[in-house]
């Protein structure tokens, strides 16, 4: 199987590229420019730096959210595109469920977090085989706190604006470290390739498939409420 992954989730654009189960390529980058500016070129420069052509992919990988709503879009409109033009099948994650992937294994819950803006966080909860506990929701770190124990590990890249706030509320926090703490394309061919349950679909079937919002978004709020 060869995999062509992305997550655009947040600010961070993660592209991994896998033949036969052998990671070829994985690039994060955090930059300033758009995900609509960059995705499409850094796909073309990692397969011509790693003499894949397009035509061999049999798959493509993306995270659907939550996140942030234009990245969430471009990802997975890019996604559908090459999976539709090629007829290969989609493969798709929660944006919250390939994070905790990245520390999958670890002997406690898991609780993965995601900015939400307006003092909200995306979270949800995992078992250490990512059964779910608590599905992709949208509210304040103190609802989270009461969803956990004190082994818990949460992994986030927000995690070092929320230290005081999860001290206050929880003596003693267990923090992922930074390196595992942001979206990883790397960890969708991971799920992947040890059936850790990302949702498969067929090339003719990937139309209805849309991202994982959770919220309404700042326009679609205050058009509802405007209407009222």
């Amino acid at each position: 199987m060869n995999l062509l992954a992305i997550d655009t989730s947040t600010s961070y654009e993660s592209i991994a590229l896998s033949r036969n189960g052998n990671i070829l390529a994985d690039v994060t980058i955090d930059a300033k420019r758009t995900h609509s500016e960059r995705l499409l070129p850094t796909i073309e420069d990692i397969l011509g730096q790693t003499g894949m052509k397009l035509e061999e992919l049999t798959g493509v990988a993306v995270s659907i959210g939550p996140g942030s709503f234009t990245g969430l879009r471009i990802g997975l409109s890019t996604a559908k595109g090459l999976c539709f033009g090629l007829k290969v099948p989609l493969y798709v994650s929660s944006t919250l469920k390939s994070l905790a992937n990245n520390v999958s294994g670890y002997n406690s819950k898991i609780c993965s977090l995601l900015d939400a803006g307006r003092g909200d966080v995306y979270y949800a909860v995992y078992s250490p085989d990512l059964t779910e506990i608590q599905e992709p929701s949208l509210g304040r770190i103190e609802q989270v706190v009461e969803l956990i124990d004190d082994k818990t590990l949460f992994v986030s890249p927000i995690l070092p604006k929320l230290v005081d706030e999860l001290t206050a509320l929880y003596e003693s926090p267990n923090l992922a470290q930074a390196v595992v703490c942001y979206p990883k394309a790397i960890s969708l061919i991971d799920m992947i390739k040890n059936k850790k349950g990302c949702d498969v679909y067929a090339a003719d079937d990937i139309a209805r498939i849309e991202p994982l919002y959770i919220r309404k978004s700042a326009a679609e709020e205050n058009y509802k409420r405007d209407k009222k």
